[in-house]
């Protein structure tokens, strides 16, 4: 499937679908380059303006870094789907084949490098929300607390989906160094997070 292809009703439709794919990995990072656009947005609805003349380069750097995001998320939304795909043709060789162990867990390895691909990715687009939140137009401020709630949400999907294959990798060292390095980046978006949620309610965004 290409992505950059598809409509958002025929993406909607495969993932409403009875088939596993495109499943919570794909849509995440969809949603995760949906913040990155949106923050590239309010960093163009910024740049020119006299009032927010001193926050022009640091919107210049948003709109770059979250071009990049946003390419690299929707690359990351077929990979998903490919490696989920191997996942599925692992576990359909017969259970009598000697091969089926390692390449079910070589595709089950795979498909958790997908999502925490993801995670990290949705962690920096965060971080850019975190920008536009305190610099951006505030005419658009809205959106770029919108682009945080996606981001979190996408970086949540990105780590439930390593979760649910770590669950079934057998190579102790991989899942430890994964969980690990998972608690640590989780433990760094909670609090970009929960300053951007700061900035919500400061300027009066919470009922």
């Amino acid at each position: 499937m290409n992505v950059e292809r598809t409509t958002l009703k025929e993406f909607c439709d495969m993932v409403a679908d009875k088939t596993p794919t495109p499943g919570g990995g794909a849509v995440g990072a969809i949603v995760a380059a949906l913040a990155a656009a949106l923050n590239q947005m309010v960093a163009n609805l910024t740049i020119g303006k006299k009032k927010y003349a001193d926050f022009e380069e640091v919107m210049e750097e948003v709109l770059e870094n979250m071009n990049y995001s946003r390419e690299k998320l929707q690359q990351l939304a077929y990979d998903d789907i490919k490696a989920f795909n191997k996942v599925m043709e692992a576990i359909k060789i017969p259970k009598d084949d000697p091969t089926r162990s390692e390449k079910l867990q070589k595709a089950l390895k795979e498909a958790a490098d997908i999502p925490f691909e993801l995670a990290r990715e949705a962690r920096n687009v965060l971080k850019f929300s975190q920008v536009t939140s305190k610099h951006g137009n505030k005419n658009a401020i809205s959106d770029a607390y919108s682009s945080a709630e996606l981001a979190y949400a996408a970086f949540r999907i990105g780590m439930y989906n390593v979760l649910i294959n770590l669950s079934s990798i057998k190579d102790e060292e991989f899942v430890r160094k994964y969980k690990e390095e998972l608690e640590e980046l989780k433990n760094e978006v909670e609090g970009i997070y929960k300053s951007i949620r700061e900035l919500v309610k400061e300027n009066g965004f919470e009922i």
